[in-house]
């Protein structure tokens, strides 16, 4: 991603009240030097978490989502961090992702009631201040947020994300046609071939809340969530991160109030058959619950394929009129029309055409075709360097179908 400057809006306070709740807890009474800190018991984490350092929390409390909540685990990681001295920092995420303020616990406590009280406030004031630090730029850029916060906690860290990962601005634009349903590898390939990737080196990246959604944002369907969640997966491997967890919690019912603007991700309605007697041809992307495993023709779930295909097989089956079914496919690999992907665009269509069968289409009317590359309306997905844009590749994935002997 552009990098800043080295240090450049780190110690910008996002609010009066986050700087004073991430402020090092120092007491007034003699340093410790018998009683604390006490033994502490702390719950169990996942394998991916259990490596300690320190800890940065990148916060989404922005439009369009649910402000967060804090997943027991992660509670569980600011203890530990604290009681352990390490710094405790936490990001906001929106259009111009900055340090919000850092803290490391202290305690001059004399007795083990008083030092485990004093931790609680600490733990307290930075739970508070996960839901404090509102966006104060439009737009959301969760990819820059985890790459600053990411430099904050250095190798042997935890960068947690608590987002939504429904990010707005470049070189990941979901607003952008096709994005949410690029190919998790493809994309990162993009970012990482312009150098837009953050240094996630030794760390563990923790993943809270992606895909979750507040009106004027629509909510994402299943298969959408999960290609989402496969995309930030993605980001992290190939950031170098030691490992990535993703984690649920509990949300609120509503977005924060009085935050900036942040655009709104088109989710794409699933294409509906033409209506009686109309021979219109419609593109079946390969997306949503019509999804194929990347380069190949078998679906991500057939029983999401199936379901989804069924309008288009009561459709066909009411009409008089034969179907002809066109697979085509992107770029991506060789920049030419290979017969390699005029046989997978090839083998997709028959892929249709089985589901198709088995809601009871007759066979016998449906004609497949390959067109691999070569089809009416065909998406240049190259950059002016001859990389795979992503999004464009996206849409250049689909299966064609037609009523024949018609209009």
């Amino acid at each position: 991603m552009a990098r800043r400057e080295p240090g450049r809006g780190r110690t910008a306070p996002r609010s009066i009240l986050a700087l004073a709740l991430l402020g090092t807890l120092v007491l007034p009474t003699a340093a410790c030097s018998r009683c604390c800190p006490p033994e502490v018991t702390f719950a169990a984490l996942p394998p991916c978490l259990e490596q300690g350092g320190q800890l940065a929390l990148a916060v989404g409390v922005r439009s369009n989502q649910p402000v967060p909540e804090l997943p027991t685990e992660v509670l569980t990681l600011v203890q530990r961090s604290a009681y352990d001295g390490k710094r405790i920092i936490v990001f906001g995420v929106d259009g111009d992702p900055k340090s919000a303020g850092d803290g490391t616990f202290r305690s001059g406590a004399q007795n083990d009631i008083a030092w485990r009280r004093d931790l609680e406030n600490f733990e307290n004031g930075i739970a508070h201040a996960v839901t404090s630090v509102k966006a104060a730029k439009a737009q959301a850029n969760p990819l820059e947020a985890v790459a600053l916060a990411g430099e904050a906690v250095g190798s042997g860290g935890t960068v947690v994300l608590l987002d939504s990962g429904l990010q707005t601005m470049a070189p990941m634009d979901f607003r952008q046609e096709g994005m949410i349903d690029a190919d998790p590898a493809e994309l990162v390939d993009f970012l990482e071939k312009q150098h837009q990737l953050p240094h996630l080196e030794g760390q563990a990246l923790v993943l809270v809340g992606i895909g979750k959604t507040m009106a004027p944002q629509a909510s994402l369907d299943t298969a959408r969530r999960e290609n989402l969640l496969a995309i930030w997966r993605e980001i992290g491997a190939r950031a170098k991160a030691r490992c990535v967890q993703e984690l649920s919690a509990g949300q609120h019912d509503q977005a924060p109030s009085g935050t900036p603007e942040v655009g709104v991700v088109a989710i794409p309605e699933p294409p509906n058959p033409p209506a009686e007697d109309v021979c219109t041809a419609i593109r079946i992307p390969d997306a949503g619950r019509v999804r194929f495993k990347p380069n190949t023709a078998e679906f991500l779930s057939e029983a999401d394929a199936t379901e989804a295909l069924k309008v288009y097989a009561e459709r066909i089956k009411s009409s008089k009129y034969t179907v002809k079914l066109t697979g085509t496919t992107s770029s991506s690999g060789e920049n030419r029309n290979t017969d390699s992907k005029k046989k997978l665009s090839l083998d997709r269509a028959e892929a249709v055409k089985r589901i198709l069968v088995g809601l009871g289409v007759d066979a016998a009317g449906i004609e497949t075709f390959g067109a691999g590359m070569d089809f009416p309306g065909y998406l240049r997905d190259r950059d002016a360097e001859g990389r795979l844009v992503p999004n464009l590749a996206s849409r250049n994935r689909n299966v064609i179908l037609e009523f024949t002997g018609c209009g």
